[in-house]
């Protein structure tokens, strides 16, 4: 007589799938609110706009590659808005912590749409930049309706949105690379 447990029957009584998925939503969570630390602490003035993009960009969508989730992006958009509301990290922006839970659900969107289409990884990186164009877009209309600073257009329109582009991409082809070497190592 086989007396050993099915792995079906284990695991209803072992939610494993539930701790994993818990731990999984910590993680993406973590990451924004890396994301947002590392933001505050590499400040450097530089005159480039969007320059946090690159890390920004690289830790969001790795985390996103390696979830099951499809909507990692939003998770960890929800991790960085929740630091960025706790006052001393030195962010004046009081629509920032709105700005990045907004970025989170449109890398999710527009990632998931572009994958369907193809994987050509250069597509998604470039996919990745028109995502992080979102905060200088965001904070343009924002001036419409509410009077705020727009130190990153002090040089003109255009440049603010190339080098939000550009970051991102860099970004965007980070990530690609993390979750390439990731996989090998699989």
């Amino acid at each position: 007589m086989h007396t050993s447990l099915l792995q079906r029957t284990i695991s209803k009584v072992f939610p494993n799938s539930a701790v994993a998925a818990a731990v999984e939503i910590i993680f993406l969570l973590g990451l924004g609110m890396l994301a947002i630390v590392l933001h505050a602490k590499l400040r450097i003035p530089m005159h480039l706009p969007g320059k946090q993009g690159l890390l920004f960009v690289a830790l969001i969508v790795t985390g996103k590659g390696l979830s099951r989730f499809p909507f990692a992006a939003t998770l960890s958009g929800i991790g960085a808005a929740t630091l960025l509301l706790m006052p001393g990290l030195g962010f004046h922006d009081p629509f920032m912590a709105i700005m990045y839970l907004f970025l989170g659900f449109i890398m999710d969107l527009s990632t998931e749409i572009a994958s369907k289409f193809t994987s050509r990884t250069w597509i998604l990186a470039m996919v990745c930049g028109a995502c992080w164009i979102f905060i200088p877009l965001f904070r343009l209309t924002m001036s419409i309706f509410v009077d705020m600073p727009l130190g990153a257009f002090r040089s003109g329109y255009l440049y603010p949105f190339a080098t939000h582009l550009v970051f991102g991409v860099a970004g965007g082809l980070a990530a690609a690379g993390l979750l390439k070497l990731a996989d090998k190592k699989s």
